[in-house]
């Protein structure tokens, strides 16, 4: 449901931006006020049989009428503890601690009391204490969870050395393109997220980043194609999130990764990341270098024209990319009380580049000789800088499970991007057929984003509680192209290609979610509302194109347990997916004399209806399948202009598209060594269109599959192995080939499994070359694209400090968590 707002004039950014977040605080002070109500405060010590005080020991409150559980903490370094907000009854008080008898005391709070002084617990030994405890715990490196395909990565040698865009390629169901475009289950329109937080970033932007990104630090991968309301409706095929590493440890730890690699060039990965946690205070830090060169060829042969005098365009390009980059992150968690957490959070990403290419284009009349050559050598300067703000406070209302969290993000992004072509023209007998044209392509881009939002989760019952929220988010992305020709050996400003673009977009959101279980049945239904406000202005062409529109995102789950060993579940959601900063803009962007880019100002955003069907056996076996119905759908189209030879790419509200799918996943263990887990996605993708000229109707079914396997040859050896495959797809005009791929890896430790040496081989028979086509219209393209997909990477990975979890950050006893009844 589209809702539009007559009143566009009189929008002002500025006091809609105080408001929001001046609305945003008030609401949470308000609900802190309300809820934190002075109550009783339960105080004691806890000591041996000595006398000696009893440090970390489990003290649990539990309701006396039913033993059932209410909160716990943990006693200091004097044996002292607290538990805070403990309204009026009758209480059962338990204390525990490896190698001591559990102990438990009465306790009663009246009306009106604030502090009560309970009884001191005394441990006594436990006679048959155990000595040591070894546990061994194995995580699936593919498993679904809360309706999310989440891939498992952290510690594997697969990872080690990789960046974040190779890791998330090798992904059941992720593919991206030369442009850096992410897709989904074959579809485009993907939200991608970091620690769940929206990048805002254009596909090139958010590509060079994750290539630069180093896996060591990824924890895990997420891909969602029907996240609830909670999460921005942004993003028609589902939600990507990476989420990075964290430390839990207790003292002053941290890891050490060493990683260098080969492929048609060299690359290193390295990174020092380090914790200090003690008390109420965490502190964390993490500091990466990498340097990721990479070579690329692209071949292009193009047929422009239908006759036998049509013209043969035969291109080949080699890339040769430099890139180095540093990233800093770095926090503070701050308890400022038992319920009560504070943290901020700085990021910082800090790239420069250059690019080579030089690139020949054979230019003929079909089945005749070589008529002339174009050749241009292009010189390109990066620099990317991205720095990022977070403050977010977690106040736990109380143990039933209420909670209120408050987050904001300040972050800028920053792009100078540089690139020099020297195009020269050539005979077939390589005499000069015209003089060489030399041109500037400054490209330099400031994006500032703002966020503030809050989400409450209020427990009704032990079976049912709403989620309550609000967001507003500021995107402001200025883009300054200057194009320059090169006459009499000076740069002279081309008024007619510069351009300078401005782009505002301001979301105003609100959701609600209600859950519920019924006997086996749980229910989710949710409804998120959004207000978009947007703004493209080409000051240079004076086109200006303003929306504002309200947008209805519904959102309902069902899930049936039908057996202890068998559920099915049922869900719907309504996504959007608005246009890409980029694509908005109306310029012409200079690739080659015969190739530019287009913007368009007039793109419409796109609309997604999700249904699907999923079925889980034994708790780790799921058949999911599913329908997703796209009305505008943007995709790229290319036009050809006969008579000039051009042809410029741009993106239209081209069709609507209909996905149907099916997805399995099978983990297995077989035997005390081998376990896999094997991902097949298989679809059917359609479009239709009622372009005029050339209408579309297309539709191709395809299948990608992802198998993993590890060998646990003994505690401190390890074999994994992974093998894609892709088949022949359609997306929009173009049809992609199929790919194909194996990686292979080893990881050894030593050292009381301090240390870690790691050596992997992607694409070991290098088959992952991308081939596109298309003979759409006049169009007549073939693409084969290649890149260094083989590499071979050692990496040694240090861990240092204390390496063991505090008792009080592991689960609380499980035959007392049990009685909450939840």
């Amino acid at each position: 449901m589209n809702i539009p707002n007559t009143h566009k004039k009189h929008y002002k950014p500025m006091p809609l931006l105080r408001i929001s977040v001046l609305t945003l605080f008030f609401f949470y002070s308000f609900i802190i006020c309300v809820l934190a109500q002075e109550k009783a405060n339960i105080q004691g010590t806890v000591k041996d049989q000595t006398g000696a005080p009893v440090d970390l020991a489990t003290i649990i409150l539990l309701r006396a009428a039913d033993s059932s559980y209410i909160r716990s903490v943990f006693s200091d370094q004097k044996g002292n503890y607290q538990i805070p907000a403990v309204d009026e009854g009758k209480y059962i008080l338990s204390a525990s601690m490896i190698g001591f008898r559990k102990t438990y005391l009465p306790i009663a709070i009246r009306s009106g009391q604030k502090t009560i002084q309970a009884a001191s617990f005394v441990l006594m030994p436990e006679t048959n204490a155990l000595k040591e405890v070894t546990v061994t715990a194995s995580t699936p490196s593919i498993e679904r969870k809360d309706g999310a395909l989440v891939v498992n990565v952290a510690n594997t040698a697969l990872a080690a050395g990789n960046s974040a865009m190779d890791i998330l390629e090798r992904s059941p169901g992720v593919s991206v393109d030369k442009d850096g475009n992410i897709s989904l289950m074959g579809r485009q329109g993907v939200t991608v997220m970091i620690d769940g937080k929206q990048t805002y970033l254009s596909a090139e932007q958010l590509a060079n980043m994750l290539k630069s990104m180093d896996g060591n630090n990824v924890q895990s991968i997420e891909l969602n194609t029907n996240p609830s309301a909670k999460y921005d409706a942004a993003g028609t095929a589902g939600i990507i999130n990476i989420k990075l590493k964290k430390n839990n440890m207790e003292g002053t730890n941290g890891t050490l990764s060493l990683s260098g690699g080969y492929g048609r060039t060299h690359k290193s990965n390295n990174s020092l990341q380090i914790n200090h946690k003690t008390g109420k205070v965490n502190l964390f830090g993490n500091y990466s270098y990498v340097n990721s060169n990479f070579n690329n060829t692209l071949e292009l042969y193009r047929i422009v024209g239908q006759s036998a005098s049509a013209k043969v365009f035969d291109q080949f390009a080699d890339f040769q990319n430099e890139r180095a980059s540093s990233s800093i992150r770095g926090g503070i968690d701050y308890k400022t009380s038992e319920r009560n957490t504070l943290s901020g959070l700085f990021s910082g990403f800090f790239l420069q580049g250059n690019d080579h290419s030089t690139s020949n284009n054979r230019i003929s009349d079909l089945n005749a000789p070589l008529d002339s050559t174009l050749t241009t050598l292009n010189r390109g300067r990066n620099k990317y800088n991205n720095l990022s703000f977070n403050v977010n406070n977690t106040f736990n209302i109380d143990t039933n499970g209420r909670k209120l969290v408050a987050e904001v993000d300040v972050s800028r992004f920053s792009d100078k991007t540089s690139n020099y072509y020297d195009n020269y023209f050539y005979r077939s007998n390589g005499e000069n057929l015209r003089s060489p044209e030399f041109i500037l392509n400054d490209m330099p881009s400031i994006i500032n984003i703002q966020t503030a939002k809050i989400d409450y989760t209020h427990p009704l019952n032990s079976k049912s509680k709403i989620e309550l929220g609000m967001k507003y988010s500021s995107v402001k992305s200025d883009n300054n192209m200057g194009f320059y020709n090169q006459i009499n050996g000076d740069w002279q400003n081309n008024e007619n290609r510069s351009n300078h673009f401005i782009y505002k977009e301001r979301v105003s959101a609100a959701y609600a979610i209600y859950n519920q279980t019924i006997n086996k049945t749980e229910i989710k239904a949710g409804l998120r509302a959004e207000h978009t406000y947007s703004d493209g202005n080409s000051i240079t062409m004076n086109v200006r194109n303003k929306r504002n529109y309200l947008s209805l995102f519904p959102n309902i789950s069902l899930n049936q347990q039908l057996s202890d060993k068998q559920s099915i579940g049922l869900s719907y959601s309504r996504r959007i997916n608005r246009p890409n900063y980029g694509n908005l803009n109306p310029f012409l962007f200079y690739v080659d004399p015969y190739s530019y880019q287009q913007g368009n100002p007039f793109l419409n955003p796109s609309y997604t209806n999700s249904y699907e069907l999923s079925y889980t056996l034994l708790k780790k076996y799921t058949l999911t399948a599913g329908y997703q119905k796209t009305k505008d759908m943007v995709g790229e189209m290319m036009y050809q202009d006969d008579e000039t030879n051009i042809v410029y790419v741009t993106n239209e509200n081209i069709a609507s598209e209909n996905v149907y799918f099916a997805n399995l996943n099978i983990p297995l263990e077989l035997g005390k060594v081998w376990s896999s887990n094997t991902n097949i996605n298989a679809m059917h993708l359609g479009y239709k269109a009622d372009i005029p000229a050339a209408p579309i109707d297309f539709g191709q079914f395809a299948v990608q599959a992802n198998s993993n396997h590890t060998f646990n040859v003994t505690q401190s050896l390890r074999f994994e192995a992974t093998l894609q495959y892709r088949s022949p797809l359609r997306w929009s005009i173009y049809q992609i080939g199929t790919s194909w791929g194996l990686d292979l890896g080893v990881n050894k430790s030593f050292w009381n499994k301090k240390a870690q040496v790691k050596f992997a081989v992607t694409d070991i028979f290098n088959t992952r070359p991308n081939t596109v086509k298309t003979d759409y219209s006049n169009l007549n393209v073939r693409v084969f694209n290649t890149w260094e997909s083989r590499v071979a990477r050692l990496t040694f990975t240090f861990n240092f400090g204390n390496q063991k979890l505090k008792i009080s950050e592991r689960n609380l006893d499980s035959s007392e968590k049990n009685r909450v009844g939840k």
